[in-house]
Parts: structure tokens; sequence; C-alpha cells
């Protein structure tokens, strides 16, 4: 609201008696006045200082009378409010005046100097209004402008992306589609919206919309098929309004589905799978050979060639001993290279779906006792500690044993290999939290393998159970591997509907946990 003393009123009159008048009752109303005694002295005035805020004016004055003013002012593009005062025989002249522009008119009679101050204050606040109204359309129309370039962003952002994106409805009627999901489908997408999503992608989507209703915290995601064979994965969220109401739940207003076409990443792994097998396979054969001729060949060295030479001869007992240690050397690296094949082709029919489970009733207990066995020999060698915490009973599970052997013990070798010092603890037992993988009613068996190594960076936690990943620092003299170690044993864990995964700090050592389902 304005101060009233910093309202500047500008008198226009030709009859020095009216100014005076009209000026003696608008400074009792505590308004800053200056005059004028005709329109053309009035608009220069107004020219020259823009902080006028209302004027008050005669009609009839000589040089420019106030119809005249109010045409100059509107057209020099000047925005203050003018209030004209005639006589009670020109009201016509007084509506001519409100139709060019006049804010308001005032009668000159004997109760002007009442309908003075009423008519300003009434013209004042009118005046306000029409700015504020001004304002607000002026911002109206620049957050439609954002609005409008906001949207012919996301326009060219939706139409031109790679990614096929479709939006629907809570009734699973579909909102929005772009050109990459009508390529994707062989479908035209300015004719999908407003069609049932299972009648338009003939039940190829509806899957994960069921996923998404029945597990609408969380996105869903599956494998779905495009036009001509394609594969292609598809990952969809519910859109919920956030309600301002405290104890009333975001409302579910429709799914949102996006789509990479994945058919030339898939060939990709294909091939690359097919060119590892392939390869491993055939290098199975000759390093089978050269393994077993090496250790021919050391047997015969050991039996019959060594025990003829002359113990008292040094350079030939040198000779001797170089001669073992570089078989030995060659046995060691061979053995290392079956085993990196063997994993590579593990790995390969698992994907593959090519190996063959042999399911049964089986005692974790029991099989934990002989993987710890089976690599005691290498805990002492290295002067590490195994600590046991195995119950003597636990629920039954149905498993292919060999292969939970095989995940144990790799555990347990990752466990040795990177710590130096410490221990390794075998913990087991039955876990009954929500795991991601729990079904509502079933248990689980959990499995941890600590160690008090090096530990784990938070960057590679997410990458240990990658394919042909080795983690930490590679100019180390860590035992190298194929990398393959843990992807196989997520393999087999995952296959026996259970889930692995790694909790570590660097420096303090790591977790290796598994549940598997009794």
């Amino acid at each position: 609201m304005m101060n009233i003393s910093a309202i500047k009123i500008l008198i226009v009159d030709d009859d020095v008696f009216v100014r005076e008048m009209l000026s003696s009752i608008l400074e009792a109303g505590g308004y800053s006045i200056i005059m004028a005694e005709n329109g053309r002295e009035a608009l220069e005035k107004c020219l020259y200082d823009e902080s006028i805020d209302l004027i008050v004016s005669d009609v009839n004055m000589p040089e420019m009378d106030g119809l005249q003013l109010i045409k100059e002012i509107r057209t020099h593009g000047l925005e203050v409010p003018i209030i004209m005062v005639t006589g009670v025989s020109d009201i016509s002249v007084a509506v001519d005046a409100l139709s060019s522009g006049a804010i308001d008119y005032v009668l000159k009679d004997e109760g002007i100097e009442e309908t003075i101050n009423i008519t300003v204050k009434r013209a004042l606040a009118k005046h306000q209004l029409k700015l504020q109204n001004l304002q607000l359309v002026a911002d109206l129309a620049a957050k439609t402008s954002e609005q409008e370039d906001t949207l012919s962003y996301l326009t060219a952002i939706i139409n031109n992306m790679p990614d096929g994106l479709l939006v629907t409805n809570a009734q699973s009627r579909i909102t929005l589609a772009n050109p990459a999901l009508g390529r994707m489908f062989g479908l035209n997408e300015t004719e999908l919206p407003g069609k049932n999503c299972e009648d338009a992608f003939s039940g190829n989507l509806a899957p994960l919309f069921e996923m998404v209703c029945s597990q609408s915290e969380h996105p869903v995601s599956a494998q779905v098929e495009l036009v001509g064979g394609g594969v292609g994965s598809a990952v969809a969220a519910a859109i919920r309004k956030q309600q301002t109401t405290f104890f009333k739940s975001d409302e579910f207003i429709g799914n949102l589905v996006i789509i990479r076409d994945v058919t030339s990443e898939k060939e990709i792994e294909r091939m690359k799978d097919d060119f590892l097998s392939t390869v491993s396979h055939e290098l199975r054969t000759p390093l089978t050979s050269v393994l077993g001729f090496t250790k021919v060949i050391r047997k015969k060295l050991e039996e019959v060639i060594f025990p003829q030479l002359p113990d008292s001869d040094a350079r030939s007992l040198r000779t001797v001993q170089q001669i073992d240690d570089n078989i030995g050397i060659i046995i060691s690296e061979g053995e290392r290279l079956t085993n990196l094949i063997n994993d590579v082709l593990d790995l390969s029919k698992m994907e593959a779906g090519k190996i063959e489970w042999k399911h049964e009733p089986a005692q974790l207990p029991e099989i934990l006792e002989q993987s710890i066995a089976a690599t005691a020999s290498l805990f002492e060698n290295k002067g590490i500690e195994i600590i046991r915490e195995i119950p003597e009973i636990l629920p039954t599970i149905s498993c292919d044993r060999d292969r939970i052997v095989q995940v144990v013990i790799n555990l347990l070798s990752n466990a040795l290999k990177f710590t130096d010092n410490g221990s390794v603890k075998v913990i087991a037992d039955k876990n009954y939290e929500d795991n991601s993988t729990a079904i509502s009613g079933q248990d689980f068996i959990k499995v941890s393998i600590i160690d008090s190594g090096i530990g784990i960076s938070e960057k590679d936690r997410n990458r240990v159970f990658e394919k042909f990943k080795q983690v930490g620092d590679t100019l180390t003299d860590r035992p190298k591997g194929s990398g393959l170690g843990l992807p196989i044993c997520q393999q087999i864990v995952e296959h026996h509907g259970g889930k692995i995964w790694v909790e570590s700090d660097l420096g303090k050592g790591s977790t290796f946990s598994f549940v598997l389902p009794v």
C-alpha cells in the first residue's frame, strides 16, 4: 500500500480559484500537490516528472483541453490515471472522457470537498489493481512462454531419443509414445494414444505392468520381443502423484516404460561367449598333452637321468636344480591355465543353460566342513586361522552339492588370497530377514565368509561380480585369476534361488555372504 504523503497529484485547471481549492482539499488529505494552468503545461510536466501518480484535470481549458490531454498522455505511453472534473451540465463530456481513458470523474458542485478525496482514493486503488493485473498478465505470459519452451525441449528430446518411451494412465491406456517405440514394434506411434496397452502390444508388455503394480515401490525390468526378432530391455516404473496431505499416500496415476534395443549387444555377447567357449575347448586338448608330457619328462629325469650324474660336480647339481625348478614352473602355470580355461567353459555352459544340475537333499554344515578341509593346507601354509561358527544342525537344503562346495571353496580361496594376517571366519545360520530373493513364507540359510584382509573400495564393490574384472591395484603381486570365480559363484547361487553379495571397508576386510532357500 502506497504512503499517502509520497503520492504526487497534478491538478490541471485554467481557473486559479478551482486549482487552489482542489489543492487545499487534497493537501489536507496528505497528498503532495503540483499544478498546471492547461493541458499543454500538464503534458510537459508529466513528460518531465515521471513521479506523478495521478492527474485531476478540468475538461474545458485553453490551448489543450482535458480530452486532448488524455489522448496525448496515452500517445506518449504514460499510464498515469486521470480524473476529470466537470460541471453538472457536462455529464456527457465526462462520459466521453471515461471512454477516452479517464479513470473516473467528479462534479464541480457544493459536495466536491467530500467527493474529491473519495474519488482520488478510489482512482488510486483502481489504478493499483490495474497495475497488479497487468503484472499478473505479464508474469503469466512469461510463465506460459517458459513452459512452451520447456515443452518444446521435452518434445524434441522424446521424439529424438533412441530408446522407446511409453506412458500409460492408471487404466493401462496409452497417453504417450515416441517414434523410437513405434519403430521397435512396427507400429505408428501417432495412433497409439488412447489404446489399451495389452491390445496394442498383444500382451508383450502386459506382464511388465503387472510387475509394476505388484512391486510399485521399485522399478522392474524384463526382456521383450521386438519386431524382426529383435530383443529389447524394458524398465517400467509406476508414476505417482505426491499428496499434499500428510496422512494420504501418493496416488498411482500410471506407468512409465523405457525400452532399449539390445539386439546387437546380445548378438555380440553371444559371439563372444561362442568364441571363448571354442577357443577354451581347442586349448584344452594341447594343454593336457603339454602337462602330461611335462610330468613324464620330469619323472624320467628324476628316476633315470639325475641319479646318474656325479654328486661331486657342483655345476651339474646347479643345472639339475634349475631344470627341476623350470619344469615345476611349467607344470604349475599349465595347471593354472587349465583352471582358467575350466572357469571360462563352466560360465559359458551356465549362461547357455547347458550345465547338468544334480539337486539332492544336503546338509550345509557337511558342505562347509568339506570345503574347509579342501583348503586347510593352504591356510596352514600361510599361517591364517579358520574360525568356524557353524551349528551342528541346520535345515536341509536341496542343491547340487558339488557346485555349492565350489562356491564355498572359491570364497575361502579369495579370502585367503587377500589376507596376509589375522583370520578367516565361516558363519552359517538360519536367516529370517527379508532379502530381495525371498518369497513370502520362504526360509533361507545364510553363509558368510569374513576375512581380515585388505578390503574392497566402494567403487570396486559393484564390480566384483562382473566377468573378467580384477578389482584392486593391478600392480600388486596378488595371485591373478580369470576374474570369473565370483561370477560363477553368482550363477550357481542364483540358480538355486538364492543371492550373493559383498560388504567391505578398505583396509578392514570383506564379508562375502550368500543365502540358499530351505
